[in-house]
This record gives C-alpha cells, sequence and structure tokens, in this order.
C-alpha cells in the first residue's frame, strides 16, 4: 500500500524558494572567496622593484688612435644619447641567433618585453628576476655588441628587488 501526502501549495513554494536563496548565499560566497584568494592569496612577481635602468647611446666614424702633424690628437666623434625600441629576450646564445653583416637577422629565444626609449635613450623596465639579452631595434636587424665567456649576447641578470645597469653603445657604423 503507497501513501501519498500532497503538502500545501504554500509549503513547496516555501521550500523552493528558501533553496534557491541558500544556493544563491552560496554561490556568492564561493565566488568572493574565490576572488579574495586571487588578489590577496596569490603573491605575484612584483616587477616594479626589479630590472633594467639605463641608457643607449650612438657614435660613428673613425675612431682609430690617431696623431695629426703638429702632434694633436683630433677630437674622436662623440657618443651621442639615442631613442631606440629595445627588445629582451630571453638569454640568447650565439647559437640561438642569425648574424648578418652587421647586425643580427632572427633571434630564436622568445622575446619577454619590447620598449622604447626615452628621447634621450634612457630606459627603465620592471623584470622578473632573471637572466635575459637585450637587442636594440635598428633598421636592418637587431644589434647587440657584448658577449660573455660563454658567447651569450648581451647578457643581464636581473636579482630580486635590484635594478641592474646597463649602456649600450651602438656602434656598428664605427671603425677603430
Amino acid at each position: 500500500m503507497m501513501v501519498i501526502i500532497q503538502l500545501p501549495l504554500f509549503y513547496t513554494t516555501h521550500y523552493h524558494m528558501k533553496t534557491k536563496q541558500i544556493l544563491r548565499t552560496l554561490a556568492y560566497s564561493f565566488f568572493t572567496l574565490g576572488l579574495a584568494s586571487i588578489l590577496f592569496g596569490c603573491k605575484a612577481q612584483r616587477v616594479d622593484t626589479q630590472g633594467i635602468m639605463g641608457q643607449v647611446y650612438w657614435v660613428e666614424g673613425n675612431l682609430m688612435p690617431t696623431i695629426s702633424d703638429d702632434n694633436n690628437v683630433p677630437e674622436k666623434p662623440p657618443k651621442e644619447k639615442v631613442k631606440r625600441k629595445i627588445r629582451i629576450y630571453e638569454r640568447t646564445h650565439i647559437n640561438e641567433a642569425k648574424m648578418g653583416d652587421l647586425l643580427f637577422t632572427e633571434i630564436e629565444t622568445p622575446m619577454v618585453a619590447e620598449i622604447e626609449t626615452e628621447e634621450d635613450g634612457s630606459f627603465v623596465i620592471g623584470l622578473p628576476p632573471g637572466a635575459y639579452s637585450i637587442f636594440t631595434v635598428e633598421e636592418d636587424g637587431y644589434f647587440a655588441n657584448v658577449f660573455d665567456l660563454d658567447t651569450y649576447i648581451q647578457p643581464v641578470e636581473v636579482i630580486d628587488g635590484e635594478w641592474s645597469q646597463l649602456e649600450i653603445l651602438i656602434n656598428y657604423k664605427a671603425a677603430y
């Protein structure tokens, strides 16, 4: 024998509304908790506390040591502060870049950041700690002229909480 109990319509509607309200409150609670844990619980690496700061210069012309007939040393062309686009790549070995006549034409490592210097060639870029290679963007390719003993190109290391200083001298049109 089966007994069917029919509840009053008021009771079932009230119970259904209470369940919806409880579920909605739980959903908001989980959303708020999730958002709070994302904003406050994960310690993101701040990139404004370390990175690379520096200056870009351009020099061209004859920089050979010379003495004139009257034993005066002629003045060398000055290095000029110059605006450039700088590309920052993961540390790049010489075997991971293709060299043209004077400039690099391809870089195989991933690019991490790109920055335009100020008009006077100065730049500051926040980066997470790590090892990087720095190139300036020239009309026909990428320029870098510093190598370490392991033949990594223009290597710069960013240490947690410190700013690495860098001077870039673009001199591929100079004669030494």
